[in-house]
């Protein structure tokens, strides 16, 4: 992750060809549903 931070200064995370969540990499990391669906409970 920390990658795509020194590179991006916002993220698109995709999730079944829709757009899951859109804003910063702490944005998204913090996001319900990026991390219920990507990272785990």
């Amino acid at each position: 992750m920390e990658c795509v931070k020194s590179v991006a200064d916002k993220v698109t995370v995709l999730h079944q060809d829709k757009t899951l969540a859109y804003g910063s990499m702490d944005q998204v990391q913090n996001d319900p549903r990026v991390i219920d669906v990507y990272l785990g409970h």
